[in-house]
């Protein structure tokens, strides 16, 4: 059974305490929010160039050729703007993520047992992906984001002020959206 107050989140059997999913001290709770609050930027950018996007007409032209670099420079420059950093914040705060919780596949010993035969090499790497992917998902849940804005101390509570106002910022902007494409329909 899971005590819930304190924290812990089951994971096939074992408990996984918040803290766990953190390297010691303040810094990796530092990043760990850091890219928490880009990533949640997503939702404010894209709905605002969906609007930008509606309100400039430019419907009829959202399609970004992501394998020629001058053409996403150009849509930057343009009214899909927020659509083009929407995605790549959501991709950069993926990758980033992933990266800073690597090390702790290492860190807390998830003791993989060693594989053997062909295409161990590369399946040893496969298997810390993924292990790392756990961990960022864990990373970005309720508590562990709690334990990191705990280590910061009297900065963290000026930090968890702003999930809030992001909150607030995602709604507002997902009905402006709505009014926005609504009200701007070709009848």
């Amino acid at each position: 059974m899971t005590d819930t107050r304190r924290g812990e989140v089951p994971v096939s059997g074992l408990h996984v305490r918040p803290e766990q999913a953190l390297r010691p001290g303040r810094a990796d709770a530092r990043r760990l929010l850091i890219v928490w609050y880009v990533r949640k930027s997503f939702y404010w950018l894209l709905f605002t160039g969906v609007s930008a996007a509606y309100l400039t007409r430019r419907t009829d032209e959202i399609g970004v050729d992501w394998g020629d670099p001058d053409a996403v420079w150009a849509e930057l420059l343009s009214p899909l703007a927020g659509l083009v950093l929407a995605v790549v914040v959501r991709l950069g705060s993926n990758m980033v993520a992933l990266a800073l919780a690597y090390p702790l596949t290492r860190d807390y010993g998830a003791h993989l047992e060693p594989r053997t035969g062909l295409g161990s090499g590369i399946g040893v790497w496969l298997d810390r992906r993924n292990l790392a992917k756990a961990y960022r998902s864990l990373r970005w849940t309720h508590h562990v984001r709690q334990e990191a804005l705990r280590r910061l101390g009297p900065s963290g509570d000026r930090v968890s002020k702003l999930d809030p106002i992001l909150d607030v910022v995602n709604i507002a902007t997902f009905v402006v959206m709505v009014v926005v494409v609504f009200t701007s329909a070709p009848a």
